[in-house]
């Protein structure tokens, strides 16, 4: 990656800071990856909500220290605004084995938790035994409605990030930390 980083990109979070939650994310989820396994003999099924999650779903699977079944779940929605409720939402979990499994759904933010709550009632849904979630950073607001079982950072604010998965338009998606985007 280039060593040109935009001045409107404030650094958030470095490398190792990430690293260093998604290790403790990883041993607390061993911890019930074992506990499902022992109950079920299933592992459990490893959900990334694509595209942004992909760089945190790869770094947080290898720090699960018990066996984990990968499939990925393809989500859209959009709203008119941050006011609005979203006016749509997408989401293709037909490739995804869910029934009697323990599942866990990745994704990289949770702003409203809209996404991960629909989706974990179409895999409720679909006959999974039981879903849980795990995000890297938890917006939080004012009127929470969902809450994540794992979270890496908890922020308050409303700045968008780039960076660690995360794009601003398209770009910079590969950027090792994560950083805020402050109006330039």
């Amino acid at each position: 990656m280039s060593e040109y980083i935009p001045s409107q990109y404030k650094p958030m979070y470095d490398a190792s800071a990430i690293a260093k939650q998604v290790s403790n994310l990883g041993n607390s989820i061993t911890e019930w990856a074992v506990k499902e396994y022992q109950a079920s003999h299933s592992d459990i099924l490893a959900i990334p909500v694509l595209r942004g999650g992909l760089f945190f779903f790869a770094d947080l699977v290898r720090a699960i220290g018990h066996s984990v079944e990968v499939a990925p779940a393809q989500s859209w929605g959009y709203q008119t605004s941050s006011n609005e409720i979203a006016k749509e939402h997408k989401i293709d979990i037909s490739n995804v084995p869910a029934k009697g499994r323990s599942v866990l759904i990745v994704d990289d933010i949770c702003d409203s938790g809209r996404t991960l709550e629909v989706l974990q009632k179409k895999l409720l849904e679909a006959g999974a035994r039981e879903v849980k979630t795990a995000v890297l950073i938890k917006r939080v607001l004012s009127e929470e409605t969902f809450e994540p079982d794992w979270v890496g950072f908890k922020y308050s604010g409303h700045e968008w990030f780039v960076g660690y998965g995360m794009e601003d338009c398209d770009r910079y998606r590969n950027l090792p930390g994560i950083y805020l985007i402050t109006k330039s």
